[in-house]
């Protein structure tokens, strides 16, 4: 039985993984927003790029994938596809039309021209909202294949997304539930390990620091001296070897934040991360609006260095989404990042 103090350090680690993960999805969106500005060389723009998309979304597809068995044998497989199902649908329509006419009003001073065609044509994702497609669809994986009830099924069901990772690493598809099928490995991962697992495992501190450390090291000479192709990018042009490299740097580099997380949550600053990481579905929903609004505002005042758009950005990109998420809930509209009353009730 989990006493109280180890249930904190769970939250806490799984809280500040959490956190260095959207904070790397939000730098990472600063990153290209200013490199299809030209506000960034484009050499610093893709070595960012890669050390970046090699491991936030590996990241948070083995986060998604720990409380899924606990949710499942609780409620049933049915009901938590539905519930999901539900809220993601209903966050994608809603963020699509919110992201997509924001995108449309901005066009003047914005990167990409779009237009209500555009935005109205759901079946192609708007920016990152592909995502929530995705935790639909490997729900409804896990949901139905259990992969934690057989070693041998589980097995089994780990090496085909392997295959399938090795296969699809770097495509991206346009269409809705095509694209991300690389990361359904590392949340399959989750779904073995589980969080009560993951918790046991974040106590060695020994091994955490040493997995900290080294995974550290090879995820950022990967990252920094390599072409390695990431997850859900660059495969165009990629090669055996770069594929290898990518799957070789992502691990790596997940086991890293995940490592960094564990020791950080017995830290200080454990309750700052935790405040972003518990606020991290917030503000992956909306800190694209933010961070294309902060470039957009920069460059009118004549600030063209990118570092200033870099800390601004991913600052404001993290700040603002967490101000609205709690102004929303002050005013009771829970609709801008959960379901609506009526749905919550029906459901």
């Amino acid at each position: 039985m989990e006493t109280r103090g180890t249930a904190q350090v769970r939250d806490r680690s799984v809280d500040a993984a959490r956190a260095l993960a959207i904070i790397a999805i939000v730098l990472g969106h600063v990153e290209r927003g200013l490199a299809s500005a030209l506000l960034m060389p484009l050499e610093t723009a893709m070595t960012l790029d890669r050390v970046v998309y090699l491991v936030h979304l590996t990241t948070f597809a083995y986060l998604s994938g720990l409380f899924v068995r606990r949710s499942v044998e609780r409620d049933g497989p049915r009901r938590v596809v539905v519930r999901r199902t539900t809220l993601l649908v209903w966050l994608y329509l809603l963020w699509t039309l919110i992201q997509g006419f924001t995108r449309v009003a901005a066009s003047s001073v914005s990167n990409t021209v779009i237009t209500v065609e555009d935005v109205l044509r759901i079946w192609v994702p708007e920016g990152q909202l592909w995502f929530l497609a995705w935790l639909i669809a490997v729900t409804v994986v896990a949901a139905i294949t259990q992969p934690w009830r057989n070693r041998a099924v589980g097995g089994l069901l780990l090496v085909a997304s392997a295959v399938l990772a090795v296969a699809v690493w770097g495509f991206e598809p346009l269409y809705v539930f095509t694209r991300g099928w690389a990361l359904l490995l590392p949340f399959l991962v989750g779904c073995v390990v589980t969080h009560t697992r993951h918790t046991a495992l974040a106590r060695h501190l020994v091994q955490v620091a040493g997995a900290a450390l080294v995974g550290t090291a090879v995820w950022l000479w990967i990252g920094l001296a390599t072409d390695a192709t990431t997850p859900t990018t660059g495969g165009a042009v990629r090669t055996v070897d770069t594929v290898a490299l990518g799957l070789l740097g992502s691990v790596a580099g997940t086991v890293a934040i995940l490592a960094w997380a564990a020791l950080l949550g017995r830290t200080p600053v454990a309750g700052l991360l935790s405040v972003v990481g518990r606020r991290s579905l917030e503000i992956f929903l909306a800190h694209i609006v933010v961070t294309a609004g902060t470039r957009a505002g920069l460059v009118r005042l004549d600030v063209t260095d990118p570092w200033v758009h870099v800390v601004a950005g991913t600052t404001l990109g993290l700040l603002v989404p967490i101000g609205l998420a709690v102004a929303a809930e002050r005013l009771g509209w829970i609709w801008l990042f959960g379901l609506p009353r009526r749905a919550e009730s029906i459901r």
